[in-house]
């Protein structure tokens, strides 16, 4: 059973989710929408809750919040966006080359395990206030999800 797809974001996505701190394309006025100026292609990984989340693939990536899968290319778990409504999944075909496709394709269960610890990792800092672990994910997109990763942090 595969669990996750490369596809693209409908334009609808980047309207509703104009206002994502740290989000691809947010540009210099943060606006996600407004800035974006092509699609780009997203793995999806459903984790173990059950949410839906895309993974983007970028080039230049320079951090260990990833999957390389040529060079530095990859998906970037770092800039990785939760899809609430399954209908801005595009049917429109996102192409890739082939030999990043296999690999993805090939470690689709890794890809998904380390991305669930990615997410494990950050909600638990956030929920105990480690300002330290925090700053590993200062450029991170997960900072918008606070309230769909219950994340409650100390008062």
């Amino acid at each position: 059973m595969k669990i996750i797809k490369v596809v693209k974001l409908d334009e609808e996505f980047f309207k509703e989710n104009g206002n994502l701190v740290e989000a691809l394309h947010g540009g210099a006025t943060g606006d996600l929408a407004a800035e974006k100026t092509r699609g780009y292609g997203v793995v999806t990984v459903r984790i173990e809750n059950g949410m839906l989340f895309g993974i983007p693939l970028r080039s230049h990536i320079t951090h260990h919040s990833s999957f390389i899968t040529t060079g530095t290319k990859g998906l970037d778990y770092t800039k990785s966006v939760l899809i609430k409504n399954e209908r801005h999944v595009s049917q429109d075909a996102f192409h890739i080359p082939q030999d990043e496709f296999v690999k993805i394709a090939d470690r689709e269960l890794f890809i998904r395990e380390r991305f669930e610890k990615y997410i494990k990792k950050y909600v638990k800092a956030a929920n105990a206030g480690d300002k330290n672990i925090l700053r590993e994910y200062r450029y991170s997109t997960l900072q918008n999800y606070h309230e769909e990763l219950k994340i409650v942090p100390p008062a």
